[in-house]
């Protein structure tokens, strides 16, 4: 489902740690404004698309750092120059 790890921006070309996704009982939510990441416990994902419901906005929150949106359709953002235009290099570990 998720995992963690290398991305190297397009645009600047820093290398970074980051993730995407979530595991079974969890996802992964990010920050719009400052990349900061939220998992969020979910009621277990295994289950036929059609039957799992996602969390609440009420539960997802919003960004404890900044205030910034919370969502789970954006990749990371490199730490240097802001953007999202990055690429995975390298796999550390896969979420179940």
């Amino acid at each position: 489902m998720g995992h963690e790890a290398i991305y190297k921006c397009k645009r600047c070309g820093k290398q970074f740690k980051s993730s995407e996704g979530g595991g079974m009982l969890f996802e992964e939510y990010r920050c719009v404004k400052c990349d900061t990441i939220k998992t969020v416990k979910t009621n277990n994902r295994s289950v036929p698309v059609e039957e799992y419901i996602p969390p609440s906005k009420d539960k997802i929150g919003v960004c404890r750092k900044c205030g910034g949106e919370l969502r789970s359709d954006i990749g990371p953002m490199c730490p240097k120059c802001k953007l999202r235009d990055v690429e995975e290099i390298k796999i550390i570990c896969l979420y179940d």
